[in-house]
């Protein structure tokens, strides 16, 4: 009797049943990973988030720019307004009345003429004042100096200058002067002058008969300065300074003056 070996590949049922529901079972999309629908709304939303979170930053540093922008500018306004605050309060005239002696007492002229550069409102004003120079030596002794506030226009823009020089007192020329800058980014800088009768006037010269050689009351300094951001809303400064020596004319005899 011949025996065989029984090497059968054939499959229990209940085996067969398992292995055809294992390989026909249909493979779902989500096993293979996003859909292109899923990929763009995840794309828009990190759009959204990166834009929300850009603009946030970029006004901050917007802000920052602006904030120390305007630190800087009111720095510099304060720096020049106290310059010529202190300026104007050490002011002083000669004693004598004008044209006393048949010639202007022009080495103690006070002297604000109402002008303009480039169109706009840049007034100039010259005086002598007791104020010490900015680069003396420690121990010199103080005298009398002529102090004169002059405007100039800048080469590359609209913006004013404001420049700042002083010179020994009783020179007996009297030449055009530059000076250091005082401020810059300026758009108009004016002087406003008040008499003992509260009277306001735009130009002042005391060698003049209708200011009969004295100082005026007060001074009133208006810095404009030019706005980035609105042009048309330029930044102002303004101070008035009173001026604590007024002194009058003494009459000569003889009727001279």
């Amino acid at each position: 009797m011949t025996m065989r070996t029984a090497c059968s590949t054939h499959l229990p049922d209940k085996w067969r049943g398992e292995s055809h529901r294992f390989h026909s079972r249909p493979l779902l999309l989500t096993d293979k990973g996003f859909t292109l629908f899923e990929v763009m709304l995840a794309f828009f939303i990190f759009s959204i988030l990166f834009i929300t979170i850009y603009a946030s930053y970029s006004g901050s540093f917007k802000t920052i720019s602006i904030t120390e922008s305007r630190m800087e500018l009111y720095r510099k306004a304060a720096t020049a307004l106290e310059r010529i605050s202190e300026d104007l309060q050490g002011s002083y005239i000669s004693v004598l009345p004008a044209k006393s002696f048949g010639l202007p007492a022009a080495y103690t002229r006070f002297l604000g003429e109402e002008t303009a550069v480039n169109g706009q409102d840049a007034h100039s004003l010259s005086f002598y004042s007791r104020i010490p120079p900015l680069f003396s030596v420690e121990d010199a002794p103080v005298t009398g100096q002529l102090i004169a506030y002059n405007v100039t226009g800048s080469s590359q823009t609209d913006e004013l200058l404001l420049l700042r020089s002083e010179s020994a007192e009783f020179i007996e020329e009297f030449e055009d002067r530059g000076g250091l800058v005082l401020a810059d980014g300026l758009q108009s800088i004016t002087f406003a002058y008040m008499d003992n009768g509260g009277e306001l006037y735009e130009n002042w010269d005391s060698d003049a008969d209708e200011f009969k050689g004295v100082l005026p009351r007060m001074v009133t300094v208006t810095l404009q300065f030019i706005n980035p951001e609105n042009p048309d809303a330029p930044l102002t400064f303004v101070t008035s300074v009173a001026i604590p020596a007024n002194y009058k004319p003494i009459p000569l005899e003889g009727g001279q003056g």
